[in-house]
């Protein structure tokens, strides 16, 4: 499940690395989402849905991505959001999210000014609140409460960008 697919590039990258799995994109960017059901070599096992990824309901998956969202989202709803998809994990299941770690001050400098060309110059992506970036203690904590690893990939030079896999055991 990739919750905030945008154009789908993720979802046809998994589609191409095996035919054995059912990949579900969902964005609330309607125009995005047709161009995602719209690719040339969209198979049956790729399916996307224009919804909202706080209400979208949730089966059980082996893997949930939130890549580049959840700052778009009230700090209490990404907490709910976060703990919805942890609880729709099978075991052994993981959650992968990519996010701008606010605990990571001068490098964060960098991702809000990305954001703001995102958003406000540039609009390519659309947001109707302020940007609410939460911190790394934040997904550690909530993955902690639900008795969960957590590994951290960062890699970024210049922005707090980081990607955080949370395992289900």
């Amino acid at each position: 499940l990739d919750l905030g697919c945008g154009y789908g590039f993720l979802c046809y990258m998994l589609q191409f690395l095996s035919n054995e799995r059912t990949i579900t994109g969902v964005d609330y960017d309607q125009e995005k989402i047709d161009v995602a059901r719209h690719g040339y070599l969209k198979s049956d096992q790729l399916n996307f849905y224009c919804a909202d990824v706080t209400t979208f309901p949730l089966s059980l998956y082996d893997c949930i991505v939130i890549s580049d969202v959840l700052h778009y989202l009230p700090a209490d709803v990404q907490e709910t959001l976060l703990e919805r998809c942890l609880d729709a994990l099978n075991p052994g299941g993981m959650l992968i999210v990519r996010e701008g770690n606010a605990d990571l001050k001068k490098r964060h400098k960098g991702t809000e000014l990305t954001e703001f060309f995102s958003v406000k110059l540039l609009k390519f992506n659309k947001s109707t609140n302020g940007l609410n970036f939460l911190s790394g203690e934040t997904i550690n904590r909530i993955a902690a409460r639900k008795g969960l690893s957590v590994e951290i990939s960062d890699d970024a030079k210049y922005t707090s960008n980081v990607i955080f896999v949370i395992r289900k055991r």
